[in-house]
């Protein structure tokens, strides 16, 4: 069974420290995939010690977007043979990593990463991003960094590729700076969207959290760091 566990989120408990940014690892029978570093490598590595995660044993690091919460971190992630997944827009800027023996794919359009676990492409003008689709027993997965060209517009691209509907969406969704109409806008899509569980999180906003959980009742899954979800 596959699991996904928040390593970095804007909130956290106990020995876990919070810090403004996201990241979150998906553990298979396979390999391991990193979408994301946050912000700060301190906390990254901080995290990752208390929940017992070799940073070291990543097999593949995608980075969502080119935003300091997002990639801030990730001098605590390179090493050989790492395969590092970057949108085609910024992946330039990674190019001398090469010479550390890792291995550089820029992203434009849906591509493999390891088995079950898949890019849905560039997408975004503005802001370019790439969001993972993970294969869940329940169906398909969708993990997303920020979502700032709409996550209604990600849920839409994975769920053409999937050819099913997202039993689960985890991430941020960029809704703290929306108007309460605007988030009730966007809820009813994920809805009307199939969409069974959202666990939302870092630049979602607390307005938005509030509006998930009232729209999906049990389908509201609450996540911070050192959470694990089994799909």
């Amino acid at each position: 069974m596959t699991e996904i566990t928040i390593l970095y989120d804007n909130r956290a408990s106990g020995e876990l420290r919070p810090g403004w940014g996201f990241s979150a690892l998906i553990r298979t029978d396979g390999a391991t995939t990193l979408l994301d570093t946050g912000a700060d490598k301190m906390v990254l590595e901080h995290n990752a010690r208390h929940l017992g995660i070799n940073l070291e044993s990543v097999a593949a690091l995608a980075l969502s977007h080119d935003h300091c919460d997002h990639i801030g971190a990730i001098s605590s992630v390179l090493h050989q043979g790492l395969h590092l997944y970057v949108p085609q827009s910024f992946a330039r800027r990674f190019e001398r990593v090469r010479k550390s023996g890792i291995s550089l794919h820029d992203v434009k359009s849906p591509t493999n990463i390891i088995p079950g676990v898949r890019s849905i492409g560039q997408m975004g003008r503005d802001i370019p991003e790439q969001a993972l689709l993970v294969d869940g027993v329940d169906g398909p997965v969708l993990l997303t960094g920020c979502a700032h060209m709409g996550i209604g517009r990600l849920v839409q691209q994975a769920t053409e590729l999937a050819g099913a509907s997202m039993s689960l969406v985890i991430g941020g969704l960029h809704l703290f700076d929306h108007k309460p109409d605007d988030i009730e806008r966007v809820v009813t899509q994920l809805v009307d969207l199939g969409v069974q569980r959202v666990g939302a999180c870092h630049c979602t906003g607390d307005k938005a959290l509030v509006a998930l959980h009232e729209a999906l009742g049990d389908g509201f899954v609450d996540v911070s760091v050192g959470s694990r979800i089994q799909i």
